[in-house]
């Protein structure tokens, strides 16, 4: 390999690490994680609400007072 090969090759310009494929994975990706987030939250909420309407046999089967279903009713989707 004579010198002047050598240093076309390392001048040579990189190819671009930017492409709409790649783009539109990580968009792709990004959307999917946002709705599995905002499906398990909404998942939460509704699981929460039905712990609200246990009665008194069914929270003792599952090992909690009323005041612990009441307290974990209560919180908001977020936590």
């Amino acid at each position: 390999m004579s010198s002047l090969s050598s240093v076309r090759a390392f001048v040579r310009p990189a190819t671009p690490s930017f492409s709409i494929g790649r783009a539109v994975a990580l968009l792709a990706g990004a959307v999917a994680v946002g709705i599995e987030t905002v499906m398990s939250r909404a998942e939460l909420a509704r699981s929460r609400r039905q712990l609200a309407q246990l009665d008194e046999r069914l929270l003792r089967d599952i090992g909690l007072d009323r005041m612990s279903a009441r307290q974990e009713a209560s919180k908001g989707y977020w936590l």
